[in-house]
C-alpha cells in the first residue's frame, strides 16, 4: 500500500523547527508560523491525494454498455405478493447472460428458481431485454424488461408473467458491477393474477467477445 507523504512532512518540520526555537535561533513566533504553513501545504497534499485515489475507483460505468459485451451476472429478489386470494413472501435468484448486440442494448435471458410462502419451490425461463444507461463515471442505470415462464410442481399448468427492474449500479472496477433497485411484475394470466413487488440486488462481471 502506498503511503502519503503528508505525516513524514509535518513530523520533520516539527522537529526541526521546535528545538531550533527553544535555542533562540529562530523567533518561536516565526518558528509558529512556519510550522502553520508546512502543517497547511501537508494538508493540501492530503486533499489532493484523497481526491485522487476518489477518482480512480471505479470510472469504468461506460465500458459495460459497448457493443459485443458479454455480461454473467446473478439476480436476487425478496420481495411480497399479492393477488385476489393470494398473499405471501417470495425469494428467487436467477443467473443471468446478457449480450450487448449495440451499444447499451442487451438482449438475453435467466434461469429462474424461486420460493414463495404459499405454493413452495418452483423454476422457470427468462427472457429479457434491456438498455444501460451511464449516469456518471461510477454509476449507472440498467432497466429491464422481461417476461417469466415458470412452473412448480409437475402437471401444474406454466404461469406468464411481465417484469420491470431498476437497478442502479455502481462500478467498482473494470469488468465488475453490483447494484440494487426495485422490480414490479405481474401475471398475463389466470383467474388469480398475482403482483410482486422486489427488492432487487445484481452483481455481475462482463467480457468482450
Amino acid at each position: 500500500m502506498r503511503r502519503h507523504p503528508t505525516p513524514y512532512v509535518a513530523r520533520f518540520v516539527v522537529r526541526s523547527l521546535i528545538p531550533c526555537a527553544t535555542a533562540g535561533v529562530v523567533p518561536f513566533g516565526a518558528a509558529r508560523s512556519t510550522l502553520a504553513l508546512a502543517l497547511a501545504f501537508a494538508a493540501a497534499i492530503a486533499v489532493l491525494s484523497t481526491a485522487r485515489s476518489a477518482a480512480a475507483f471505479g470510472g469504468t460505468a461506460d465500458r459495460l454498455g459497448q457493443q459485443g459485451n458479454f455480461v454473467i451476472s446473478n439476480r436476487a429478489n425478496l420481495g411480497f405478493d399479492q393477488g385476489l386470494s393470494y398473499k405471501g413472501t417470495s425469494i428467487s435468484l436467477a443467473p443471468e447472460l446478457d449480450y450487448f448486440v449495440i451499444p447499451n442494448l442487451s438482449i438475453g435471458g435467466a434461469v429462474l428458481f424461486n420460493w414463495d410462502s404459499n405454493n413452495g419451490t418452483s423454476g422457470g425461463i427468462v427472457p429479457q431485454v434491456a438498455y444501460h444507461l451511464p449516469l456518471s463515471a461510477s454509476w449507472s442505470f440498467w432497466p429491464r424488461l422481461a417476461v417469466t415462464i415458470a412452473s412448480g410442481n409437475p402437471g401444474d399448468p406454466a404461469r406468464f408473467s411481465v417484469e420491470v427492474s431498476a437497478p442502479f449500479l455502481i462500478h467498482p472496477a473494470e469488468h465488475f458491477f453490483f447494484g440494487f433497485g426495485p422490480a414490479f411484475a405481474t401475471d398475463l394470466a389466470g383467474a388469480n393474477k398475482i403482483t410482486h413487488l422486489y427488492g432487487s440486488f445484481l452483481v455481475g462481471g462482463y467480457f468482450n467477445s
